[in-house]
């Protein structure tokens, strides 16, 4: 037995939501990924800060992919 849920969205509109978060995903992904590179990068006297900060940074993105990627499949199972 499938559950459903009425979010009061159309199959069309929840298609849309389902496209406008995998751009958001791509975007915030590409994001992580430069974060990731210049935290491995970083050179000159403020190195270790910047590589601190920088490492965060990429910790955070990574756990907000992680809310994007499961919003994006719960829209993907609700638009079916």
């Amino acid at each position: 037995m499938t559950a459903t849920i009425d979010t009061g969205l159309s199959q069309s509109e929840r298609g849309d939501v389902v496209e406008q978060l995998t751009r958001v995903l791509a975007d915030a992904y590409a994001v992580y990924l430069k974060t990731h590179g210049y935290h491995w990068n970083v050179r000159g006297p403020e190195f270790f800060s910047l590589h601190n900060m920088l490492e965060q940074q990429y910790r955070d993105q990574w756990a907000a992919l992680d809310d994007i990627r499961s919003e994006e499949h719960t829209s993907e199972l609700q638009s079916h």
